[in-house]
């Protein structure tokens, strides 16, 4: 069965998993002899002090996808997508994703690096992270609003066919984004509120306007997100997010998003690394999944809205 995993810290995982004292939750290797087909793989910053507004950030993204570049570019069976019908490709494919606009500012230098960026091979970016920007709110500003320069961002992101994924935005920035969206809603990875608060999951308002506009949500991995922390979870609390799903969106509006690579605060019981993804089907289907609906989850449904946005 082919899988698309629509969020892998992939090179950071690689570069740093030492420094955060990770166990190894993916690599080329392991997506190699994996079902996996395409991973949304991130160039994701690592600036000093963690300052995720240092002057360096623009040049760390750079070279995260100066790597990938180099790897796909000298392994045989490896490519990246930036068209829709990339998807036909034989073997090993990745989406290249960039987390997080945090230093962008309205000058030509920054409209440049974005185009720069397109050149090479960037086609999915998530405008915020977890701390605000010149864009409007992260994950941890749930009150800050959409700025002009943000909807100018968004409108550049459909007409360059990038895909623009929600993941991380705050709330209000968010409901504003829903105003003047024109393409499925995609959120790369995200989990549902009512079964674990938190401000980086969605509530059942922001999931009904994900399935009214024929979008997705990834769902993802990490412990905090599934059960919350001091609490330890398994699989099955995992599916509890799928189940929730369902009913509020229906299957159609499920992905995989696992956020292996970046989960650096714990995972659940079971569902680790890259090697563990077969255990979620076994419990999909003991939960009460079809094989079309899990087939339809692990790529059908991400396929759909990121070849919607892709064009």
């Amino acid at each position: 069965m082919k899988i698309i995993d629509l969020h892998q810290d992939l090179m950071t995982h690689i570069r740093f998993r030492d420094q955060f004292g990770q166990s190894e939750q993916t690599s080329f290797e392991m997506i190699q002899q994996s079902d996996l087909d395409v991973v949304v793989a991130t160039a994701f910053p690592m600036p000093p002090d963690d300052d995720q507004y240092h002057t360096s950030v623009h040049s760390l993204i750079t070279e995260e996808l100066d790597m990938y570049q180099e790897y796909v570019g000298s392994h045989e069976g490896w490519s990246l997508i930036e068209k829709g019908s990339d998807f036909r490709n034989a073997g090993k494919k990745l989406l290249l994703h960039i987390e997080g606009l945090n230093t962008f500012a309205d000058s030509l230098e920054c409209w440049k690096q974005m185009d720069d960026w397109y050149k090479l091979g960037v086609r999915s970016v998530a405008t915020h992270w977890n701390v605000e920007n010149t864009l409007g709110g992260g994950t941890l500003q749930p009150e800050k609003t959409l700025t002009a320069l943000g909807v100018e961002m968004i409108a550049y992101l459909e007409r360059k066919h990038i895909i623009f994924d929600m993941a991380h935005m705050g709330r209000a920035s968010f409901d504003d984004a829903l105003k003047i969206v024109r393409r499925p809603i995609y959120i790369s990875h995200g989990n549902a509120d009512s079964v674990c608060s938190n401000l980086r999951n969605y509530t059942n308002s922001q999931l009904h306007s994900v399935a009214k506009s024929d979008g997705v949500v990834g769902v993802f991995f990490p412990n905090t997100f599934v059960v919350g922390k001091g609490s330890q979870g398994t699989v099955k609390d995992v599916i509890d997010h799928f189940l929730h799903m369902k009913k509020m969106m229906g299957v159609r509006h499920i992905a995989i998003g696992s956020d292996f690579g970046g989960i650096v605060t714990g995972t659940v019981d079971g569902l680790d690394s890259v090697d563990s993804l077969g255990v979620l089907w076994h419990h999909l289907e003991a939960s009460g999944f079809t094989s079309q609906q899990i087939e339809d989850v692990a790529y059908n449904n991400a396929h759909r809205v990121i070849t919607s946005h892709l064009g």
